[in-house]
């Protein structure tokens, strides 16, 4: 068993953090992939079930396996916060050296922990792990990341180059497509402000691992297989842009801190890939009427991150999608009919 003192306290290695919402048909499937990895391997971790106000079967399944096997699992049960505050009280409890996220719908790839285990002891305990994932639909896996920092199997990547990934894609922004060290937290930061903050937690409480690691490593394997179809699929958000605004206001209030010379240009990518997205998401809304479309699209070209970004639309283009440049320079231009248009008519094709 592998087992870690810092100073009067026993460390596990992992800490597994799994926020618990309304999965009754996914949560047994889910705990088995890691319970199996653990008593095969004898792997010195604990699994940490946080039931944020489940009103499903949810709650009675985190109990049962932790009867089974409480030697290692813990369940705690609170009112509804939201997958952001419910993530930092799972933080807040852990004892491992390491914290891994994995969403209750999701599952671990069955060699996953002993291979970071392994890159751990390889790399002499670095802050930080990046991985791949795969989708899954219930049967069948297909890897979506793939050579993120490099082609190599194992490397060590810069924080610069950890910057740059994470403004110019959403890669490495997943919870659970990383492992860190628990001192990467900063458990005084008072997230609370955020309230049951949804979209986009995992982008805000990066900028943190971030800020606060030394040392990255890239594992380029696939080990971790997000469900598909089971979140916010055909489902639009009406304030996915604007909850992204107190991301931006969060890392504008950091910039310094960052320093990065091109802080702007890539802060840029961040806002407009942001901004094309929801108005691709948008046309899964039934809109009453043109008008009320437009009015929506109206506020996001009127945002202030909106309008300093679009200046760099030019220099950025490499790093949006196609369609995503089409609408964006019909937002700039202010031709909301023709945005409105295209989406209705992508919605027709599918």
């Amino acid at each position: 068993m592998w087992l870690l003192l810092k100073g009067e306290i026993e460390l596990k290695l992992f800490s597994i953090v799994i926020p618990v919402y309304n999965v009754e048909d996914y949560l047994s499937e889910c705990l088995d992939s890691i319970i199996n990895q653990i008593t095969q391997n004898q792997l010195d971790c604990e699994i940490l079930l946080i039931d944020d106000g489940s009103t499903d079967n949810s709650g009675t399944i985190c109990d049962q396996y932790c009867e089974k096997y409480e030697d290692y699992i813990s369940v705690y049960h609170n009112e509804n916060q939201g997958l952001l505050l419910t993530r930092r009280f799972g933080y807040k409890k852990a004892k491992g050296e390491y914290i891994l996220n994995c969403d209750s719908d999701d599952l671990l790839d069955e060699n996953m922990l002993n291979r970071l285990k392994n890159v751990i002891e390889k790399f002499s305990f670095p802050d930080l792990i990046f991985f791949n994932y795969y989708s899954f639909d219930g049967e069948n896996k297909e890897i979506v990341t793939h050579d993120i920092f490099s082609n190599d199997k194992e490397c060590v990547v810069t924080k610069e180059n950890v910057y740059d990934k994470y403004f110019k894609s959403q890669d490495i922004v997943s919870m659970w497509c990383k492992i860190y060290k628990r001192e990467c937290i900063d458990l005084s930061n008072d997230y609370k402000k955020f309230g049951k903050f949804g979209t986009g937690e995992d982008t805000l409480q990066t900028i943190e691992l971030i800020n606060n690691a030394s040392t990255f490593v890239y594992l380029n394997e696939s080990l971790y297989l997000y469900r598909m179809g089971t979140g916010m699929t055909r489902r639009f958000d009406e304030n996915y842009y604007f909850s992204f605004k107190k991301i931006f206001d969060e890392i504008a209030r950091q910039k310094d801190a960052w320093n990065i010379d091109n802080f702007n240009t890539l802060f840029a990518i961040k806002v407009l890939q942001t901004s094309a997205r929801t108005i691709t998401q948008s046309r899964y809304k039934k809109w009453n009427s043109f008008s009320e479309q437009k009015t929506f699209l109206s506020k996001i070209s009127s945002d202030c991150y909106f309008i300093e970004s679009i200046r760099y639309l030019d220099e950025i283009k490499p790093y949006l999608k196609k369609d995503y440049i089409v609408l964006l320079k019909l937002l700039k231009e202010n031709k909301l009919n023709k945005i409105c248009f295209m989406l209705r008519i992508r919605n027709l094709i599918g």
